[in-house]
This record gives C-alpha cells, sequence and structure tokens, in this order.
C-alpha cells in the first residue's frame, strides 16, 4: 500500500474540507435580507448549512486523525480490535479507523 500516496490524498482533502467550512461559516455569518418571506428562504438554507457544517467538522476531524495515525505508523491498525483494515477498506475510506467487521459490529471474532 502506498501510504504516501493515502497521506497526500487525505492532506489534499482536509484543505478542501477546510476551505468548503470556511465558506458555510462566513455564509452563515451573512446578514439576511429585508423581505420577510427572503428570510424564512435563507433561514431554511441556515439549517441545512448548519448540518453540513457540522457533517464537515466531523470530517475534518476523522481525516486529522488518520493523518496522526499515519506518523504514528498505526495507520492500518483497527481501533477497536488491532487487527489489520484492509487496503481495500482504506482505498474506499481512507479516514477509517476500524477493520470491516468492527465497523459492522462484529467485532474481534470476525476480523
Amino acid at each position: 500500500m502506498d501510504i504516501k500516496a493515502i497521506e497526500a490524498t487525505l492532506k489534499t482533502r482536509l484543505v478542501e474540507k477546510t476551505e468548503h467550512l470556511d465558506k458555510i461559516k462566513t455564509s452563515l455569518r451573512s446578514p439576511h435580507s429585508a423581505s420577510f418571506s427572503e428570510q424564512a428562504v435563507e433561514r431554511g438554507s441556515d439549517d441545512v448549512k448548519e448540518q453540513l457544517e457540522e457533517s464537515i467538522g466531523a470530517e475534518i476531524q476523522l481525516i486529522k486523525a488518520a493523518l496522526m495515525r499515519i506518523e504514528k505508523g498505526t495507520y492500518q491498525e483497527c481501533m477497536s480490535c488491532g487487527g489489520e483494515i484492509r487496503q481495500k477498506r482504506l482505498e474506499a475510506l481512507p479516514y477509517t479507523s476500524l477493520c470491516i467487521s468492527c465497523a459492522n459490529g462484529q467485532g474481534e471474532q470476525f476480523a
């Protein structure tokens, strides 16, 4: 497995997600229009943006944790059972910290 390539991908994704999060935060801080009907639409949009903000923030934390595991040399190690996280899973979800068995709630017995 090319850990350096995955690390580069994670770093790129971190920058992209951070920039996206900054845009959402800026948008949420912008004033609403004077029209009450437009305000209702804008506030509905704000709800969606707040959910996106939360989701992107969580993804950023997962990416940072994956980068730390790469730095520590434990990137391919399942945080639950200690088994190996297979390459195909890491390629599909590069910031995962669980093997497929633990992610599915099956634990060590199937790892």
